[in-house]
């Protein structure tokens, strides 16, 4: 009050020296308008007079006249005159401003910011000005993220220069509206401080006699329009500010509207706080309008997830019915949007069954708009757009095409009856009204168009964008980087993020995430992208968020050049990071560590360290976590891999108690767990199970189930699964080929016709193999050329072997497959040429593969030297493969098979007897060959090597027998005879023995 009463004080002094300063310059004018009459006479006169000096000296007397009159007012009197009086740019100002050149009025304005805030500017000019700002903010608002930096600081120097103008004025100020705008503008430009600051301020700026709800109002907006561009951190930092102002209004006795509780319930609806959103609404006091249902309905039906969930949006539609309220096009739009994102939900869940009926819910509430006369407008056509682009649902996106404003495209350029024809149907499905498209529609379909692979309607839809001066903004841009990024091509992403730094837009998280996820999905590639994420960081276009720390996680890759345990800790590691980073507080990222944490429950010797993972996730706060389906699906998986299907099948019953529609995903994973235990029927009832889901079984869920039964001996169940299969419209993918085809392999009948017979159609069937198919059939064709020696099968893994070096597919399974094959099918020669091809493309070979190419070449007299050349490689140069048991075994067997003595000897000379352990019937064979030339000493050393072998297994009790029957016959150490027997055939061998 003390402070009211000075203002008024302060007025009241200021128009009584207004009142003297008039007084004073009347009296003057009076006492000196004789003289300016005669000097305004005489140079009338002059003007008559043909001489130019006379008039010169007449326009010369006239200034010192006026001079002498200015002097004679007291200078503190002119210059409060000067302040009083609007200055002449700001007259201009006004002049442009009603004449309709406001851009024209800005920048006067920006060039006259010191001569506004030094001299009163009118309070109709600055009325003018604020709003003509307001509209150039609103409608320039798309474009703030376009150009973000030089609009928003030019939008942000005139605001300020206009609020300090009425800052310092004494006679302006804003009223409740006016002051609305204002803080509307601040929040818009990304100043929430600034914003803060004036509202504190209040006094200074308008001369309202109190506090008013519109200003508290506008606040609160403030705060919640920002919701959409930080974390969630700040959106709770913000909702509480948001609660002190509400509390506020209430301590100075300022009852909070309707319009307040919807500023709440739209920041509980973006916090995603359903429960918290109907709190606010139980305590309103004032009656809920048409935007409180439209704000809680987009809520609920966005975040509808569950079976609850939908009643309790059925229960807001059934109020809004019964309240009275008539639904207008927001109410349809609000409506169509919260299915719209269910429908986009469902996408990126999995949940494709649901998304028809969901584009028919949107097509029927669009069709209800029309019939009650709100006609589309372009945000409604974006919300269907939307939904359709989801549901891949083609003729309808056709349909809310035709109703754009787009240019007409250009004909064939012939004068054609097709043409023709084509322009009447054309016209005859013309619709009413056209609708003029933004740069959020073409942004969809791009998008659309990007997700289907189909660049050339991509590029279609960018072209129009810019022919209907549609300026492309940052999302447009982010849609073709995340494309080119995700077909692998870090170079043409690059070029897009190029284009936008040239043009001045800025980059935004979307486009950092994106290639922060390449560069870690891409090692080798990384080099590329991390001066631009350097970049993007420094100057400010681009913040990490929790997408940004969660990436990482998604991205950890499991090296299997490494044990388990230092993945573990490199994985622990990245964790740590992420907790540091940011707390766990959207479902997504409890999903990412969910998801990235199988990796290491699969292993079956990781049983320890899955155990502490497991604790670790459980230590995890997800008291503020909604699960989805994910994040059941998951927590299933995991159970699943680490053998415990007891959690497993505990957390499928919480999800079904939640309301919670389980996916393909949640029965594949329990399938497979069962079938890892070996319950296959019960995993086989799952299928049946679905049915009550509405969910049709998938080639994913009869894979595990076929190779369950193969692996428990039960082959004719597993073809008559895939049989069944088949008659159930179930199309057989790649892997349920390769699983089918290996078990008649591994079946007793051994029935290798039929499974290349399966494997060969599944090119027929437009199925592309793959390196594990590819190798299984060249087993097959290996099987079928060692009965019946055909060159043709030989031909065949030839062109496998072609095949797979193509595509780069020759792992080391595929390699020791095919140099095997040549084995079984006694073919040396062409084990020996794919050798030499392996080694020409300097293919990485190993132990394993010498191996291979030995058991080909040992066996025949004619081979045999080039096995020995080999052998001696693998001595000379061990970093590619060092000989191992089988290796000696091979050779030992080799020479002795061709009586080559002397290589038995050399053989078993090459290794040492601490770290080369051979099999007991290499040491038979090795004793044999120096008993056979006399070398009894040898053998009585080989005998003492075999001796101190730890127990051995009961399949080499043949060997062992052998073995003693030589010793025996030669009279060496009797007492120890029994050493190597193995303990289940001790009496049989001593017996023998004796």
């Amino acid at each position: 009050m003390t402070h009211m009463r000075c203002r008024h004080l302060h007025s009241e002094i200021r128009h009584n020296v207004n009142q003297r300063i008039v007084e004073h310059w009347r009296s003057f004018l009076a006492a000196h308008s004789c003289q300016t009459r005669q000097a305004s006479t005489a140079v009338t006169r002059s003007k008559k007079a043909p001489n130019l000096l006379g008039e010169i000296d007449s326009l010369e007397h006239l200034r010192l006249t006026k001079s002498i009159a200015r002097r004679r007012i007291p200078v503190h009197i002119s210059a409060k005159i000067d302040k009083q009086l609007p200055s002449p740019t700001a007259m201009t100002i006004q002049s442009y401003l009603q004449s309709g050149s406001v851009e024209a009025a800005w920048k006067l304005v920006d060039r006259s910011i010191p001569q506004l805030t030094q001299h009163n500017i009118p309070r109709l000019t600055a009325q003018l000005l604020l709003e003509s700002l307001h509209t150039q903010v609103h409608t320039h608002l798309p474009r703030l993220t376009l150009d973000f930096a030089r609009l928003q600081r030019l939008y942000l120097n005139r605001l300020e220069a206009l609020v300090n103008a009425v800052r310092k004025s004494q006679d302006v100020f804003f009223d409740p509206h006016q002051v609305g705008m204002v803080l509307e503008m601040y929040g818009k430009l990304d100043q929430v401080k600034r914003a803060e600051s004036l509202f504190r301020n209040l006094s200074h700026y308008t001369a309202s006699t109190g506090p008013h709800v519109d200003i508290y109002n506008q606040m609160m907006a403030v705060y919640v329009r920002r919701f959409k561009y930080v974390d969630d951190t700040t959106k709770k930092r913000y909702f509480s500010k948001l609660q002190t102002l509400e509390q506020e209004m209430i301590r100075k006795g300022l009852q909070p509207d309707t319009s307040s509780y919807n500023i709440l319930l739209a920041a509980k609806i973006k916090l995603h706080d359903l429960q918290g959103a109907e709190a606010v609404y139980s305590k309103m006091t004032t009656p809920p309008d048409r935007n409180t249902y439209n704000i809680l309905l987009n809520g609920f039906l966005k975040d509808c997830r569950t079976s609850r969930d939908k009643e309790i949006t059925q229960q807001w539609m059934e109020r809004l019915l019964a309240s009275g309220i008539v639904p207008n096009r927001k109410t349809f739009n609000n409506i169509m949007d919260g299915l719209a994102s269910q429908a986009v939900q469902r996408v990126r869940t999995s949940q494709g069954d649901d998304l028809q009926s969901i584009a028919q819910s949107v097509s029927s509430l669009y069709r209800m708009m029309l019939r009650l006369g709100h006609q589309p407008d372009t945000e409604v056509i974006n919300t269907l757009l939307k939904c359709y682009t989801a549901a891949d649902d083609v003729d309808r996106i056709e349909e809310i095409i035709a109703l754009l404003s787009l240019p007409e495209k250009k004909g064939c350029g012939r004068d054609c009856a097709c043409a023709s024809n084509n322009a009447s149907s054309h016209n005859a499905r013309k619709p009413k009204s056209k609708v003029k498209p933004d740069a959020y529609t073409f942004n969809i379909l791009i998008k659309y168009h990007l997700d289907n692979n189909n660049t050339e309607l991509a590029f279609q839809m960018y072209d129009t964008m810019v022919n209907l001066q549609l300026e492309p903004d940052t999302i447009t841009y982010g849609n073709f980087v995340w494309y080119y990024a995700d077909q692998g091509n870090a170079t043409e992403a690059l070029k897009y993020v190029d284009v936008m730094q040239r043009k001045g837009i800025p980059s935004n998280n979307y486009v950092y995430n994106t290639l922060l996820n390449y560069s870690l999905k891409h090692p080798t590639e990384a080099h590329l992208i991390t001066p631009y994420l350097y970049k993007m960081v420094a100057d400010g276009s681009s913040t990490l968020d929790s997408i940004s720390s969660r990436i990482p996680i998604a991205r950890f890759q499991y090296l299997e050049k490494e044990d388990i345990e230092s993945n573990f800790e490199r994985f622990t590691s990245v964790l740590q990071d992420l907790f540091e980073a940011s707390e766990i507080s959207s479902t997504r990222a409890y999903n990412t560590i969910l998801q990235t944490t199988g990796k290491f429950y699969k292993p079956k010797h990781a049983h320890g360290l899955s155990m502490s993972l497991a604790s670790i996730v459980a230590s995890l706060d997800t008291s503020q976590l909604r699960p989805d389906v994910y994040t059941y699906a998951l927590g299933i998986r995991n159970a699943a891999y680490a053998g415990d299907m007891s959690r497993a099948e505990s957390l499928y019953k919480d999800m079904l108690d939640a309301g919670i529609k389980p996916n393909h995903f949640v029965f594949s994973h329990l399938i497979y767990g069962h079938v890892a235990q070996g319950k296959v029927d019960k995993a086989s009832k799952l299928l049946l199970h679905m049915e009550n889901y509405q969910l049709r079984p998938t080639a994913v869920h009869y894979a595990p189930l076929i190779k369950g039964f193969a692996e428990s001996a039960q082959f004719d169940k597993a073809y008559e699964l895939f049989r069944d299969m088949l008659a159930n419209r179930v199309n057989a993918d790649l892997v349920i080929y390769t699983i089918l085809a290996s078990v008649f392999l591994e079946s007793p009948r051994g029935d290798e016709g039929r499974a290349i017979e399966l494997l060969e159609g599944i090119e027929k069937a437009g199925i592309r193999m793959d390196a594990a198919s590819l190798t299984l059939l060249a087993k097959a064709y290996a099987l079928r050329g060692s009965k019946q020696r055909q060159v043709v099968y030989t031909q065949k893994i030839d062109r496998i072997y072609k095949t797979l070096n193509d595509n780069q597919w020759l792992d080391a399974k595929a390699i020791t497959t095919l140099l095997t094959a040549h084995h079984h099918m006694k073919n040396p020669d062409a084990a020996w040429k794919l050798w030499n091809a392996l080694k020409q493309d300097q293919v990485v070979l190993t132990t394993l593969h010498y191996n291979a190419l030995l058991a080909s070449l040992s066996t025949t007299k004619a081979w045999f030297p080039i096995a020995k050349m080999v052998f001696e490689e693998m001595l000379h140069n061990s970093k590619m493969g060092a000989p191992d048991a089988h290796t000696f075994d091979l050779m030992i067997w080799g020479a002795y098979g061709v009586a080559d003595v002397e290589t038995v000897q050399k053989v078993y000379q090459a290794h040492t007897p601490d770290n080369d352990v051979l099999f007991v019937r290499s040491y038979y064979a090795v004793m044999k060959a120096m008993l056979d030339c006399n070398d009894l000493k040898g053998a009585q050393r080989v005998y003492e090597e075999c001796r101190e072998l730890p127990s051995m297994p009961s399949s080499t009790a043949v060997w062992v027998t052998k073995i003693n029957k030589l010793a025996a016959h030669q009279g060496f150490d009797k007492s120890t005879l029994t050493a190597i027997t193995p303990t289940t055939t001790t009496t049989t061998t001593t017996t023998t023995t004796t």
